[in-house]
């Protein structure tokens, strides 16, 4: 009697691990409802309290301006899209850049030109499928994680 309980023990849990494993959550919608307006550190970090970022721009800053510690002190916008991609952008800058999140990490998917003079007062908004940058009296530029959408929100 003690064999069968062992063994029916036994074969429960080996029938419980495969099914842990393969546990996936579907349809997780990632967005942040506003972007998040961040202030540079001296230590050129950025940290976002409410969603919990926190990391270092000083590369970004060596990427867009040449020089890592341009951006300390000044504001740049923050927000998740719907998918989960991070979109990171400010005054000045002449590209949004696109970050996959990882383990630890947030790593760049894609660099999208969006001024070549720099943009001047940028905003970031959730507009499902996509996201809508605003800068000033400029036309809005509808972003994915990939490039700008051509034409009118769907």
């Amino acid at each position: 009697m003690k064999k069968l309980v062992f063994f029916g023990a036994f074969a429960a849990l080996l029938t419980m691990v495969p099914a842990c494993s393969s546990l996936r959550i579907d349809n997780v919608n990632f967005a942040w409802p506003v972007e998040s307006v961040l202030t540079v550190s001296d230590a050129n970090m950025i940290e976002e309290g409410r969603y919990i970022v926190n990391c270092s721009v000083s590369k970004i800053a060596s990427e867009e301006f040449q020089d890592s510690t341009a951006l300390r002190g000044t504001k740049v916008r923050l927000l998740r899209n719907s998918e989960g991609y991070y979109f990171l952008t400010g005054p000045k800058f002449k590209n949004v850049y696109v970050f996959t999140p990882g383990a630890g990490t947030l790593s760049l998917d894609t660099k999208i030109v969006v001024s070549q003079s720099g943009l001047r007062s940028p905003a970031l908004n959730q507009r499902s499928p996509y996201v809508e940058l605003l800068d000033g009296d400029a036309p809005v530029k509808l972003l994915t994680n990939d490039d700008i959408v051509e034409g009118k929100k769907q």
